[in-house]
């Protein structure tokens, strides 16, 4: 028998006519949960075949019932919990693309995977597919709104709220999470996002060891979720996609004008500013830039514009062979639907 005075009761999670207990550590604390073998049950084969074997002396009880002891973090069981027994609960937390959601909901979908709660897994995997474009027009309508909320930066004196961070999804955390929860989906663009930011070293953003030498509007990373494979595919994202800027900036495309300060050249030459570079940014910038027909350089510009935005899409389709990730696989038959309404719905349904 568990002594009773050992645990936190949860304050909601805590049923009266609970036929289980599920105890659970964290901060150091063990947390007890009356749920109902038969809700649990419903949702996941793995309490089904748990709760099918029959009660024995030797069984572990708490509060006059049987207790099981979890090896999982008590707030992801919490989390868990909530999610089966409130299903509103959760669609409400997960906003669309939240910048937190990365971290603060991985630890449900990895027990979602491990017990196998297949709805409430489908829902959060989806959840994560739809927040990261997984095409370049999606990528582009992502662009065009942070383009807006960096524009609209913020009163001075508000100085939480400079942080553009706290607005924009959060690409080393979703890294981790694709990993981690196999969602190879959602790797492309991160890794992307993530090379167009600069790793500023900790020394050199601290002056006199108070003052932070940051921007309103600039970008961070949690670079610290990086493991040395995701470093070594950064490292390699960005170097063949430099290779692939001077490969673009060396081809022919001789210009009437003759100029070393011709209008062609210099759009070519945006993309070879130094790294981090928005590749992505640049050439949609070379391929809407427009001049006057009269000019010498109007011909050369035209062609160099549609060649950069064909460059784009090809740089696109490539970012994961860039980046060296694994193939993503479309197995239309895996029963995932990337409707995030039709699975909330499912959800909400059971």
């Amino acid at each position: 028998m568990v002594l009773e005075d050992e645990f936190v009761r949860h304050k909601d999670l805590y049923y009266a006519d609970g036929s289980v207990v599920l105890l659970a550590a964290h901060a150091g604390k063990t947390h007890a949960f009356r749920v109902h073998k038969s809700v649990l049950a419903s949702h996941s084969k793995v309490f089904a075949d748990m709760f099918v074997l029959p009660s024995t002396a030797e069984n572990e009880t708490y509060d006059g019932i049987d207790s099981v002891q979890m090896p999982d973090d008590a707030k992801d069981l919490e989390d868990l919990l909530r999610a089966l027994y409130y299903p509103g609960t959760i669609l409400s937390m997960l906003e669309n693309r939240n910048p937190l959601a990365a971290t603060k909901y991985k630890g449900i979908l990895l027990l979602s995977q491990k017990y196998f709660v297949r709805v409430l897994q489908k829902l959060l995997r989806a959840r994560f597919r739809a927040d990261w474009p997984s095409t370049l027009p999606e990528w582009d309508r992502l662009m065009e709104h942070y383009a807006s909320l960096s524009a609209s930066i913020i009163p001075q004196h508000d100085a939480a709220s400079q942080f553009i961070d706290n607005r924009m999804l959060e690409p080393a955390s979703a890294i981790r999470l694709a990993r981690e929860a196999n969602i190879p989906e959602i790797l492309p663009a991160a890794f992307y996002m993530l090379s167009t930011i600069t790793q500023t070293p900790l020394h050199s953003l601290i002056l006199k060891g108070t003052v932070l030498l940051w921007q309103p509007g600039e970008r961070s990373a949690r670079w610290g979720l990086l493991t040395p494979d995701d470093w070594l595919c950064l490292a390699r994202g960005r170097h063949c996609m430099t290779d692939f800027a001077q490969t673009f900036e060396a081809q022919e495309s001789q210009c009437i004008c003759d100029s070393q300060n011709c209008i062609q050249l210099d759009s070519k030459r945006k993309l070879l500013k130094g790294p981090p570079q928005d590749f992505l940014r640049v050439l949609k910038e070379i391929g809407s830039q427009k001049t006057l027909q009269q000019y010498p350089c109007y011909n050369s510009l035209q062609a160099l514009a549609s060649r950069s935005l064909e460059t784009r899409s090809v740089l696109w389709d490539n970012l994961g062979y860039y980046f060296g990730l694994p193939e993503v696989v479309d197995d239309q038959n895996d029963g995932d639907s990337d409707d995030i309404a039709l699975v909330e719905s499912e959800f909400i349904d059971g």
